[in-house]
């Protein structure tokens, strides 16, 4: 970390007033943070934007000694700082118009050649909502391991997006609405422990930034903006998923919503935005990928003949022959394979670690057509 080179870019960000219309504005000018605050008086109010007072904010220099503060934090918390004009800055937040000028980021990140999903909801999901959090993630698990999961970390969906990516070996990003000097809501400590090792904690407030209300709104941004498309599982008619909804249209970003019974007071949210066209449906992974056109179609058939192709034991050949025609529950499968119960949940769960079928609910296994 270049002191020299990060402590303007810091003190750019500190400046009330100045987003990221008026910090382009700045860099088409000056060519560079540090060059900025060389301007003069004259050049600095002939820039769009930059009037009589964010002109007097940039000459008196009165922010120093809060950016070298931010800086000395920054190096205690092992945080690192991308400026919205850096090549490594988010390609798809880069181009909203309100983009974060800084984004604090801790633990693991790397945008390219990835594809970011949000995966937002209610706060009190029902049991429902959070099996079908743990499914999408799973199955995006399986069909394109390079999938990075983006959430709030709050109560919820959002928090079984995190644990759900984790535990499918996704990389997942966590949107903090507060700066690294606390960690709301605490119970969640841990887990954004376990998030560091496997993706990263990012925020663009800085260290004595409180958890407020308003700043989650703000936060909600971030999370429509960084991905492609946002996930609403479950949702009131109003809530932070909502918002973050709306966001990610005005961003020209896909939404997708899974739909719920009409009586359902967490789905009235989701069943609404597909209703006024906010949202399209979402019943699988595949809506979503083919929408979005991350992965050509698939041949099922050819994709089913790969387990017989695969390095397999007898046994676990006899097993996915026995569902190559479809699902098929444990004591079907050992039925038509004679293997028992108990040798075959051990068989089973292999077959799943190399890939080959998938677990689906009641205990029903399919081949994998990933």
């Amino acid at each position: 970390m270049d002191a020299n080179l990060l402590l303007p870019k810091l003190l750019l960000g500190l400046m009330p007033g100045i987003g990221a219309a008026a910090a382009r504005n700045l860099m088409a000018v000056a060519g560079d943070p540090a060059a900025i605050f060389r301007l003069k008086r004259r050049d600095l109010l002939s820039i769009p934007g930059i009037g009589n007072q964010l002109t007097e904010r940039i000459l008196n220099h009165k922010l120093i000694e809060r950016a070298e503060s931010e800086l000395r934090f920054m190096e205690k918390e092992h945080l690192k700082c991308l400026f919205l004009f850096d090549h490594d800055y988010p390609r798809q937040l880069v181009q909203c118009p309100d983009a974060p000028i800084l984004l604090f980021i801790k633990g693991r990140y790397s945008g390219q050649g990835r594809h970011y999903l949000s995966i937002v909801g209610t706060r009190n999901p029902s049991s429902r909502g959070q099996r079908l959090t743990k499914e999408f993630v799973r199955e995006l698990a399986n069909k394109d391991p390079s999938t990075v999961i983006v959430s709030g970390l709050a109560y919820g969906i959002d928090v079984q997006a995190h644990l759900a990516a984790l535990e499918a070996g996704l990389d997942t990003i966590a949107i903090l609405g507060h700066g690294f000097h606390t960690l709301y809501p605490a119970v969640h400590r841990q887990i954004a422990d376990r998030i560091i090792t496997q993706g990263a904690l990012m925020s663009d407030f800085f260290s004595n930034n409180q958890p407020d209300p308003r700043n989650f709104i703000r936060r909600n941004r971030i999370i429509a903006g960084l991905s492609e498309a946002t996930l609403v599982v479950e949702s009131g008619i109003k809530g932070g998923a909502i918002i973050t909804a709306e966001i990610a249209n005005s961003y020209n970003r896909d939404v997708f919503a899974v739909p719920g019974r009409p009586d359902d007071p967490m789905s009235k949210g989701c069943n609404h935005l597909i209703r006024t066209s906010q949202a399209s449906l979402a019943e699988n992974v595949e809506d979503i990928q083919y929408l979005l056109g991350w992965n050509p179609p698939i041949d099922k058939q050819s994709a089913k003949q790969k387990p017989l192709f695969a390095d397999l034991n007898p046994q676990e050949t006899a097993v996915t022959k026995a569902i190559e025609e479809g699902s098929a529950s444990v004591d079907q499968i050992s039925r038509a394979t004679g293997i028992p119960v108990q040798r075959l949940s051990a068989l089973l769960l292999t077959l799943e670690f190399k890939q080959i079928i998938c677990a689906l609910p009641g205990r029903c296994y399919a081949l994998n057509d990933s």
